[in-house]
Protein backbone atom coordinates (compact mmCIF):
# COMPACT_ATOMS: atom_id res chain seq x y z
CA UNK A 1 0.00 0.00 0.00
CA UNK A 2 1.54 3.06 -0.66
CA UNK A 3 1.82 6.10 1.44
CA UNK A 4 -1.18 8.19 0.11
CA UNK A 5 -3.22 5.04 0.17
CA UNK A 6 -2.59 4.66 3.99
CA UNK A 7 -2.82 8.30 4.68
CA UNK A 8 -6.35 7.71 2.85
CA UNK A 9 -7.07 4.62 4.96
CA UNK A 10 -5.97 6.62 7.89
CA UNK A 11 -8.64 9.69 6.95
CA UNK A 12 -11.59 7.49 6.93
CA UNK A 13 -11.59 4.97 9.36
CA UNK A 14 -9.28 7.14 12.03
CA UNK A 15 -6.22 5.03 12.71
CA UNK A 16 -2.68 4.26 12.64
CA UNK A 17 -1.45 1.36 11.83
CA UNK A 18 1.52 0.37 13.92
CA UNK A 19 3.90 -0.99 10.68
CA UNK A 20 3.27 2.45 9.40
CA UNK A 21 5.86 5.28 8.96
CA UNK A 22 5.48 8.97 8.68
CA UNK A 23 5.85 9.85 5.47
CA UNK A 24 9.20 12.11 5.15
CA UNK A 25 7.00 15.67 5.24
CA UNK A 26 5.24 16.09 8.41
CA UNK A 27 2.64 18.32 9.20
CA UNK A 28 3.36 19.76 12.59
CA UNK A 29 0.68 23.02 12.87
CA UNK A 30 -1.35 24.73 10.26
CA UNK A 31 -3.19 28.27 10.77
CA UNK A 32 -5.96 30.55 8.79
CA UNK A 33 -6.91 27.62 6.28
CA UNK A 34 -10.38 28.99 4.24
CA UNK A 35 -10.80 28.72 0.54
CA UNK A 36 -11.85 32.41 -0.37
CA UNK A 37 -11.41 35.03 -2.91
CA UNK A 38 -8.58 37.49 -2.48
CA UNK A 39 -8.75 40.86 -0.76
CA UNK A 40 -9.05 44.18 -1.93
CA UNK A 41 -5.62 45.06 -2.87
CA UNK A 42 -4.33 41.69 -2.09
CA UNK A 43 -0.16 42.30 -1.53
CA UNK A 44 2.66 41.37 0.24
CA UNK A 45 5.86 42.46 -0.40
CA UNK A 46 8.88 40.66 1.05
CA UNK A 47 7.48 38.36 3.31
CA UNK A 48 10.12 36.40 5.48
CA UNK A 49 8.02 33.59 7.19
CA UNK A 50 8.19 30.61 9.18
CA UNK A 51 5.80 28.89 7.98
CA UNK A 52 4.91 28.08 4.04
CA UNK A 53 1.58 28.82 2.54
CA UNK A 54 -0.75 25.83 0.99
CA UNK A 55 -2.85 27.35 -2.22
CA UNK A 56 -4.76 25.59 -4.63
CA UNK A 57 -5.83 27.53 -7.13
CA UNK A 58 -9.32 27.56 -8.35
CA UNK A 59 -9.53 30.54 -10.74
CA UNK A 60 -8.89 34.17 -11.12
CA UNK A 61 -5.09 35.84 -11.36
CA UNK A 62 -2.05 36.34 -9.05
CA UNK A 63 1.40 36.05 -8.92
CA UNK A 64 4.77 34.58 -6.74
CA UNK A 65 7.81 37.12 -6.94
CA UNK A 66 11.17 36.10 -6.17
CA UNK A 67 14.89 37.57 -6.66
CA UNK A 68 13.43 39.35 -10.12
CA UNK A 69 11.46 36.29 -11.03
CA UNK A 70 7.97 36.03 -11.60
CA UNK A 71 5.49 33.34 -11.63
CA UNK A 72 2.11 33.54 -12.23
CA UNK A 73 -0.56 30.93 -10.27
CA UNK A 74 -1.77 28.56 -12.51
CA UNK A 75 -5.86 27.03 -12.14
CA UNK A 76 -6.22 23.63 -11.22
CA UNK A 77 -2.32 23.79 -9.49
CA UNK A 78 -1.15 23.54 -6.20
CA UNK A 79 1.38 25.43 -4.53
CA UNK A 80 3.48 25.55 -1.61
CA UNK A 81 5.85 28.72 -0.51
CA UNK A 82 9.22 28.71 0.95
CA UNK A 83 10.26 29.01 4.91
CA UNK A 84 12.35 31.68 5.42
CA UNK A 85 13.11 33.19 2.24
CA UNK A 86 12.09 36.96 0.86
CA UNK A 87 9.26 36.69 -1.75
CA UNK A 88 6.18 38.58 -2.87
CA UNK A 89 2.63 38.14 -3.56
CA UNK A 90 -0.26 39.94 -5.39
CA UNK A 91 -2.88 39.55 -7.86
CA UNK A 92 -4.56 41.60 -10.39
CA UNK A 93 -7.36 43.88 -8.26
CA UNK A 94 -9.75 43.06 -11.53
CA UNK A 95 -9.34 39.26 -11.33
CA UNK A 96 -8.39 38.71 -7.86
CA UNK A 97 -7.37 34.82 -7.34
CA UNK A 98 -9.89 32.47 -5.61
CA UNK A 99 -7.86 30.15 -3.63
CA UNK A 100 -7.98 27.51 -1.02
CA UNK A 101 -5.28 27.68 1.20
CA UNK A 102 -3.60 27.17 4.62
CA UNK A 103 -0.70 28.47 6.06
CA UNK A 104 1.56 25.37 7.59
CA UNK A 105 4.49 24.26 9.42
CA UNK A 106 6.37 21.36 8.06
CA UNK A 107 9.30 18.58 9.09
CA UNK A 108 11.02 19.01 7.44
CA UNK A 109 10.38 22.77 5.95
CA UNK A 110 9.34 23.73 2.77
CA UNK A 111 12.65 24.91 0.96
CA UNK A 112 11.86 26.56 -2.26
CA UNK A 113 8.35 27.60 -4.18
CA UNK A 114 6.79 24.01 -5.73
CA UNK A 115 4.65 24.52 -8.25
CA UNK A 116 2.68 20.92 -8.85
CA UNK A 117 0.18 20.13 -11.56
CA UNK A 118 -3.08 18.66 -10.17
CA UNK A 119 -4.04 16.26 -12.85
CA UNK A 120 -7.47 14.91 -13.00
CA UNK A 121 -8.30 11.42 -11.73
CA UNK A 122 -5.07 10.87 -9.94
CA UNK A 123 -4.58 10.52 -6.05
CA UNK A 124 -3.47 14.23 -5.80
CA UNK A 125 -6.07 15.11 -7.56
CA UNK A 126 -8.34 12.89 -4.60
CA UNK A 127 -6.26 14.93 -2.28
CA UNK A 128 -7.31 18.25 -2.93
CA UNK A 129 -10.87 17.34 -3.17
CA UNK A 130 -10.54 16.44 0.17
CA UNK A 131 -8.52 20.24 1.15
CA UNK A 132 -11.34 21.57 -0.30
CA UNK A 133 -14.52 19.89 0.84
CA UNK A 134 -13.19 19.58 4.84
CA UNK A 135 -11.43 23.11 4.38
CA UNK A 136 -13.81 24.65 6.85
CA UNK A 137 -13.86 21.15 9.65
CA UNK A 138 -12.59 21.09 13.01
CA UNK A 139 -8.72 20.90 13.72
CA UNK A 140 -8.16 17.21 14.27
CA UNK A 141 -9.81 16.65 10.83
CA UNK A 142 -8.27 18.93 8.51
CA UNK A 143 -4.94 18.19 10.27
CA UNK A 144 -5.33 14.52 8.56
CA UNK A 145 -6.43 15.56 5.43
CA UNK A 146 -3.55 17.99 4.96
CA UNK A 147 -1.56 15.58 5.68
CA UNK A 148 -2.75 13.28 3.43
CA UNK A 149 -2.18 16.20 0.72
CA UNK A 150 1.48 16.69 1.62
CA UNK A 151 1.98 12.87 1.48
CA UNK A 152 0.65 12.72 -2.36
CA UNK A 153 2.53 15.87 -3.18
CA UNK A 154 5.76 13.58 -1.62
CA UNK A 155 4.86 11.26 -3.97
CA UNK A 156 3.84 13.18 -7.30
CA UNK A 157 7.25 14.69 -6.37
CA UNK A 158 9.61 11.62 -6.06
CA UNK A 159 7.92 10.53 -9.62
CA UNK A 160 8.82 13.73 -11.29
CA UNK A 161 11.90 13.82 -10.19
CA UNK A 162 12.35 10.03 -11.48
CA UNK A 163 10.97 11.11 -14.94
CA UNK A 164 13.67 14.15 -14.97
CA UNK A 165 16.27 12.28 -13.88
CA UNK A 166 15.90 9.76 -16.59
CA UNK A 167 16.26 12.36 -19.58
CA UNK A 168 18.58 14.06 -17.67
CA UNK A 169 20.69 11.12 -17.51
CA UNK A 170 19.70 9.82 -20.88
CA UNK A 171 20.51 13.38 -22.31
CA UNK A 172 23.74 13.16 -20.76
CA UNK A 173 24.71 9.81 -21.77
CA UNK A 174 24.02 11.06 -25.37
CA UNK A 175 26.09 13.80 -25.03
CA UNK A 176 29.16 11.85 -23.38
CA UNK A 177 28.78 9.34 -26.37
CA UNK A 178 29.12 11.67 -29.36
CA UNK A 179 32.04 10.82 -31.79
CA UNK A 180 32.17 14.03 -33.21
CA UNK A 181 31.57 17.38 -31.74
CA UNK A 182 28.56 18.40 -33.48
CA UNK A 183 25.31 19.11 -31.41
CA UNK A 184 21.88 19.35 -33.09
CA UNK A 185 18.74 19.97 -30.66
CA UNK A 186 16.01 18.41 -32.85
CA UNK A 187 18.44 15.08 -33.23
CA UNK A 188 18.73 14.75 -29.01
CA UNK A 189 15.03 15.19 -28.53
CA UNK A 190 14.49 12.40 -30.97
CA UNK A 191 17.22 9.92 -29.54
CA UNK A 192 16.22 10.98 -25.85
CA UNK A 193 12.73 10.44 -26.59
CA UNK A 194 12.08 14.25 -24.73
CA UNK A 195 10.76 17.34 -26.23
CA UNK A 196 13.35 20.09 -26.33
CA UNK A 197 12.57 21.88 -23.66
CA UNK A 198 11.48 19.13 -21.43
CA UNK A 199 15.25 17.89 -21.58
CA UNK A 200 16.63 21.54 -21.44
CA UNK A 201 14.69 21.84 -18.03
CA UNK A 202 15.31 18.42 -16.33
CA UNK A 203 18.96 18.30 -17.48
CA UNK A 204 19.53 21.93 -15.66
CA UNK A 205 17.50 20.62 -12.38
CA UNK A 206 19.73 17.69 -12.45
CA UNK A 207 23.16 18.88 -13.17
CA UNK A 208 23.00 22.82 -13.10
CA UNK A 209 23.94 23.67 -16.24
CA UNK A 210 22.29 23.33 -20.25
CA UNK A 211 22.84 21.00 -22.43
CA UNK A 212 24.48 23.29 -25.31
CA UNK A 213 26.60 24.30 -22.12
CA UNK A 214 27.65 20.92 -21.34
CA UNK A 215 28.51 20.41 -24.91
CA UNK A 216 30.21 23.39 -25.31
CA UNK A 217 32.56 22.70 -22.28
CA UNK A 218 33.63 18.90 -23.18
CA UNK A 219 34.13 20.57 -26.66
CA UNK A 220 36.29 23.37 -25.64
CA UNK A 221 37.96 20.16 -23.08
CA UNK A 222 38.84 18.73 -26.23
CA UNK A 223 40.25 21.53 -28.23
CA UNK A 224 42.67 22.51 -25.08
CA UNK A 225 43.88 18.75 -25.30
CA UNK A 226 44.58 19.22 -29.13
CA UNK A 227 46.35 22.40 -28.61
CA UNK A 228 48.60 20.98 -25.78
CA UNK A 229 49.26 18.17 -28.32
CA UNK A 230 50.80 20.28 -30.76
CA UNK A 231 48.30 20.31 -33.36
CA UNK A 232 47.86 23.68 -35.66
CA UNK A 233 44.75 26.05 -34.86
CA UNK A 234 42.89 24.92 -38.61
CA UNK A 235 43.59 21.93 -37.99
CA UNK A 236 41.79 21.62 -34.59
CA UNK A 237 38.85 24.41 -35.20
CA UNK A 238 38.25 21.30 -38.12
CA UNK A 239 38.19 18.77 -36.25
CA UNK A 240 36.02 20.47 -33.49
CA UNK A 241 33.47 21.22 -36.68
CA UNK A 242 33.61 25.03 -36.36
CA UNK A 243 32.98 26.40 -39.66
CA UNK A 244 36.85 28.80 -39.29
CA UNK A 245 39.81 28.76 -37.77
CA UNK A 246 38.62 32.74 -36.98
CA UNK A 247 35.26 31.00 -35.11
CA UNK A 248 36.87 28.33 -33.11
CA UNK A 249 39.75 31.37 -31.83
CA UNK A 250 36.69 33.66 -30.99
CA UNK A 251 34.89 30.73 -29.03
CA UNK A 252 37.52 29.79 -27.27
CA UNK A 253 38.48 33.50 -26.36
CA UNK A 254 34.86 33.31 -25.20
CA UNK A 255 35.10 30.68 -23.11
CA UNK A 256 39.05 30.79 -21.77
CA UNK A 257 39.59 34.35 -21.92
CA UNK A 258 42.27 34.15 -24.14
CA UNK A 259 42.90 33.52 -27.80
CA UNK A 260 44.43 29.89 -28.56
CA UNK A 261 47.41 31.73 -29.54
CA UNK A 262 47.73 33.89 -26.38
CA UNK A 263 46.43 31.03 -23.96
CA UNK A 264 49.32 28.66 -25.60
CA UNK A 265 51.79 31.16 -24.87
CA UNK A 266 50.98 31.81 -21.29
CA UNK A 267 52.35 28.02 -20.96
CA UNK A 268 55.59 28.43 -22.17
CA UNK A 269 58.47 28.75 -19.55
CA UNK A 270 60.00 31.68 -19.15
CA UNK A 271 63.64 32.54 -19.50
CA UNK A 272 65.13 33.41 -16.16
Amino acid sequence: MSKCDMFLAIFVDNTLPRSYNTTMMTLQNFFNANESYTYKNWEYRDVYVGFSRLYYIVDGEGYYEEDGQTARFKKGYLYLTPVKKKFSLYDNPQNQLLHTYSHVFTTPPVSHFTEIEVVEGSLLADAVDLYRKHIHADEQTLSRVIQFLLSCVEQTLSGQSAVTRTAAEKAKAYLDGLQDFSLDMATLSHAVGYSREHITRSFFDTYHTTPKQYFEQARMNAALRRLLDGERISAVAEAMRFSSPYAFSKAFKRYYGLSPKKYLATLEPKET
